[in-house]
């Protein structure tokens, strides 16, 4: 073996992280917010056509919103560059628990589908800024979410949906 495959081969650790860990969050972030978005418009459509678009309506409105915003002022969004990474990982973390916090107080009957804006907002800005962020200043943002999410799960359980 190669001095710098076995070197890789030695190193348990990196691998779990760069091979597992990594790619779970990469992945299970966006996926989270999006099948908990897609389970509360099936729901709103199970209680009546007029929830159903109303709720559908609520995850559509940050998407265009977020889409209009990266075709005509990608420069907007390129902007969360500048963010310390710090910083960003901290207000995601607190998005993560503010998304959870709206789905246990707002997911059971409100007219205003709130709590399907603010998960596809969240899942939008995830979305938009991997393909906005250059290199890896976006993972801030799905690791502050993630474990904003996490955090929540941990001290107060999952939050029933309807």
């Amino acid at each position: 073996m190669g001095g710098n495959s076995s070197i890789e081969l030695n190193n348990w650790g990196k691998l779990l992280i760069h091979k597992v860990v990594h790619p779970f969050t990469i992945f299970v972030t966006p996926l989270f917010v999006l099948v908990l978005t897609v389970y509360l418009i099936i729901y709103a459509f199970k209680t009546g056509i007029s929830s159903g678009v109303r709720s559908f309506a609520g995850v559509l409105l940050p998407l265009i919103m977020v889409t209009f915003i990266f075709i005509f002022q990608r420069d907007l969004l390129q902007k969360l560059e500048r963010i310390p990474t710090l910083i960003s990982f901290s207000a995601s973390f607190i998005v993560g628990i503010i998304v959870m916090v709206v789905i246990r107080l707002f997911a059971k009957n409100t007219p205003v589908p709130i709590t399907e804006l603010v998960l596809s907002g969240s899942f939008s800005i995830l979305v938009f800024s991997y393909v906005s962020l250059e290199g890896n200043k976006m993972l801030s943002y799905y690791y502050g979410m993630i474990s904003g999410l996490l955090f929540y799960i941990i001290f107060w359980g999952f939050p029933s949906l309807r």
